[in-house]
């Protein structure tokens, strides 16, 4: 089996794990320590998602399966025609028998038609709109670069897919409030679609404003075909006085 796609629908990401519904366009393993449940969902299904306990409802069985979060209870779905599980919901309280048990509101939730995926949760795991895949892809540096700022000397590091794309963004700042200089590398698939200005235009965009830029001849070529095998292109990041 190919490697899945792990999603969290948009209820569960607002509703049930309190994070920002617009990691919806994300594949779960981009966030996956922000939360337990998220954690939890992307080492059991992210191996074998088409290998859960079913839970019991009124629906087809095997559609909706259960992850054990320690203690807690969550639910899944697996699309197999396309390659995506799930996160459904998650609920922290589980005493079998309660009307308050997670089960009985993961019932509920099916009963009210809100634990499924939406139409809305599918258009947007199936968008590959050239502006929307920048859009996400700059907003992810740009925290990145925030994370970076935060903790000097670290480095920050995050990969970000787009279906079967996968794409890194690492970032290292060092200084203080005074001066800080730094690097930011972006690690691309030999196939990704962006094109160079639009690389250009993100690492421009991760550069804070009141910075100098040291730059690299290597990537202002762009040269990854024959130089860059390895589909990785630099830039110095910044220095700040």
């Amino acid at each position: 089996m190919d490697v899945p796609n792990l999603r969290v629908t948009r209820r569960c990401l607002r509703d049930d794990l309190g994070l920002d519904e617009g990691l919806v366009y994300h594949d779960a393993r981009d966030f996956q320590d922000e939360h337990r449940a998220v954690t939890m969902f992307v080492d059991m299904r992210g191996a074998a998602p088409d290998l859960a306990e079913p839970i019991y409802g009124p629906f087809p069985r095997g559609l909706i399966c259960s992850l054990h979060v320690g203690s807690a209870r969550a639910v899944t779905t697996w699309d197999e025609q396309a390659a995506v599980c799930w996160l459904l919901a998650f609920n922290d309280y589980h005493r079998n028998g309660e009307p308050d048990d997670a089960y009985e509101v993961f019932l509920g939730l099916y009963g009210q038609g809100e634990l499924l995926p939406t139409e809305k949760d599918w258009s947007d795991f199936f968008a590959d709109d050239a502006d929307a895949f920048f859009d996400r892809l700059l907003a992810t540096g740009q925290q990145l670069l925030e994370r970076a700022r935060t903790h000097p000397g670290r480095e920050e590091m995050v990969t970000w897919r787009n279906g079967r794309q996968v794409m890194c963004v690492d970032i290292v700042v060092e200084g203080d409030a005074r001066a800080e200089d730094g690097w930011m590398g972006l690690t691309l698939p030999e196939d990704e679609a962006l094109s160079d200005e639009e690389v250009f235009a993100l690492a421009a965009a991760l550069i804070p404003p009141d910075s100098v830029p040291i730059y690299s001849d290597k990537f202002k070529d762009r040269d990854r075909r024959s130089a860059v095998n390895d589909g990785v292109a630099r830039r110095g990041c910044c220095q700040r006085s």
